[in-house]
């Protein structure tokens, strides 16, 4: 958006604008899908949205068109992932432990796409980047097409039904939870590359950095099943609480490009370990009648985050400097966890007694 002339208060604008539609439309797209039984369809018809949409920035650089452009593209786009997770945990059933082993194809493919996509994109011309988007969602919507549709036995018989999944406390203090566990992780995904360079790394250890974390993601997506097996839920997000609060105390405390770039061996165990863990557990907190709705949730939490996130972390770094804001990372990931292991060991003797 640089490169056509716009400037940094309009990218902001855009950006925050489009974000904000897209967490208001995330979870009417789930209860659409819920509703109709239609999930499939729906993921098509988002998948289709999204690569219109991504080859129509070609045909203008007025800035009107743009933010309106960009901002359609944010609702469709926003939405598939959440709706493929649905898809999938459908096809799983009792299995959905097995979540891992079949996300692990997108780590594959981000770690095998993103080297060629960068080496192309710094010969060729910014255009290239629309081209290319819309060549991978084209295969993205053959593949969707050829498969099954969902296997659901239980139907949403009114619009009404969905008051009980907002009522339903456990999946509001895992919502909550979430946000603030994921605040850090979505405010290391917009500073990290910034911060990393302030302390003398350079691009090419950034993009080893990025390599790294994508194929930590790959082990733990490929044994997370090990984990969710063996332990309960509250001690494996436990887990994964504690690593987040680790990794980012290191970032906070060392400041050797190289020693920084380990940390991003933490991303498995963190980001990894905590989105398959939490994919599971809110299907088996919806059930099988709100289950897109209730990604559609999980992914508008997280957007949400990024925007919280993203502004506090901007004001942070900038008044005290990204020391201070992986410090505050940790902190929050670190309380964020231990109450959230209170509040389900509470629950769970409750219950027993």
């Amino acid at each position: 958006m640089e490169s056509i002339g716009f400037s940094a208060t309009q990218i902001g604008l855009m950006t925050s604008v489009a974000k904000t539609l897209a967490i208001t439309a995330l979870p009417v797209w789930g209860m659409m899908s819920d509703y109709f039984e239609a999930n499939k369809k729906i993921l098509l018809f988002t998948i289709t949205g999204t690569l219109l949409f991504s080859l129509s920035f070609l045909l203008s650089q007025s800035f009107l068109i743009i933010f309106i452009l960009y901002s359609f593209f944010m609702v469709f786009s926003s939405s598939i992932v959440p709706l493929s997770d649905s898809l999938l945990l459908n096809h799983l059933g009792d299995r959905a432990e097995q979540y891992g082993q079949f996300r692990v194809w997108g780590s594959l493919g981000y770690m095998l796409g993103i080297m060629p996509f960068g080496w192309i994109i710094e010969r060729t011309q910014s255009e290239t980047t629309f081209l290319l988007a819309a060549a991978g969602l084209f295969l993205s919507l053959f593949f969707a097409y050829k498969l099954p549709k969902s296997n659901r036995t239980i139907k949403v018989t009114s619009m009404g039904s969905f008051k009980l999944l907002f009522k339903n406390k456990d999946l509001l203090y895992f919502l909550i939870f979430t946000f603030f566990i994921q605040a850090p992780l979505t405010a290391n995904f917009v500073y990290f590359p910034i911060y990393f360079k302030s302390i003398g790394g350079g691009e090419t250890l950034l993009g080893l950095g990025m390599f790294i974390a994508a194929g930590s993601e790959l082990i733990i997506f490929q044994k997370a099943d090990i984990f969710l097996k063996k332990f309960k839920l509250k001690k494996v997000l436990l887990l994964s609480a504690m690593a987040f609060a680790f990794r980012w105390f290191l970032i906070a405390i060392w400041s050797s490009p190289i020693l920084i770039l380990l940390t991003q061996l933490f991303h498995g165990l963190t980001y990894a370990l905590f989105h398959v863990t939490a994919v599971g557990y809110i299907s088996k907190l919806v059930g099988e009648k709100f289950r897109s709705t209730g990604q559609n949730l999980y992914a508008s939490i997280i957007s949400v985050s990024t925007v919280v996130s993203s502004l506090l972390g901007g004001m942070i770094y900038d008044g005290a400097g990204g020391a201070a804001m992986y410090a505050f990372g940790s902190a929050i990931s670190l309380i964020a966890g231990l109450s959230y292991f209170y509040l389900l060991h509470r629950i769970e003797y409750s219950q027993k007694n």
